[in-house]
């Protein structure tokens, strides 16, 4: 690869952030990866055209227009609308209702994101040493063996130690719930 191409590729990573915060800027109803999608575009363009740095006195300046005329373009393009009351080709049903998860059930949802966050303060009342066996073994699905090797514990006392903070927790929902 060239000294040239190496500080094209060098200046395109400087500025690349600054180009497509300059286009969240200008278009405010655009995702970020359709901004980051015109400034790669651009960028592409300008690699793939050869000695572009002779002809341009300004390369920024030049990197800003060329982003500038790809946003136009971007805004001229037409926009599909998709209605709710479409239907969907695959059910045949309404979009509004293909959409719809009939299996939420926003109160069962709500029950066990309260229950989780009890549960997570109960652990929070746990001695350090039997929260930390409570979370290795149910929540990150380690073994009693492994535990005992890496803490240089016995299985025995890992054992106990996760039986009072089951009995702890127990109780300590049993307060909250």
């Amino acid at each position: 690869m060239s000294n040239q191409n190496n500080q094209l590729i060098a200046f395109i990573s400087k500025e690349r952030r600054a180009l497509v915060r300059y286009v969240r800027r200008k278009i405010t109803d655009i995702s970020e990866m359709d901004a980051e999608d015109i400034v790669a575009d651009v960028v592409f363009n300008i690699y793939n055209k050869v000695d572009i740095q002779h002809h341009v006195d300004n390369m920024l300046a030049y990197m800003y227009r060329s982003v500038r005329n790809r946003m136009n373009d971007y805004l001229r393009k037409p926009r599909s609308t998709i209605s709710l009351e479409q239907l969907d080709q695959v059910s045949g049903l309404p979009l509004s209702e293909s959409i719809a998860d009939p299996l939420a059930n926003i109160e069962e949802q709500l029950a066990r994101a309260d229950i989780q966050e009890k549960l997570y303060h109960a652990l929070l009342q746990l001695e350090p040493k039997y929260r930390a066996v409570w979370v290795a073994t149910e929540f990150e699905g380690r073994s009693f063996k492994e535990l005992s090797e890496k803490w240089g514990e016995p299985v025995g006392t890992l054992l106990s130690r996760k039986k009072r903070a089951k009995s702890k927790l127990q109780q300590l929902l049993r307060e909250h719930l």
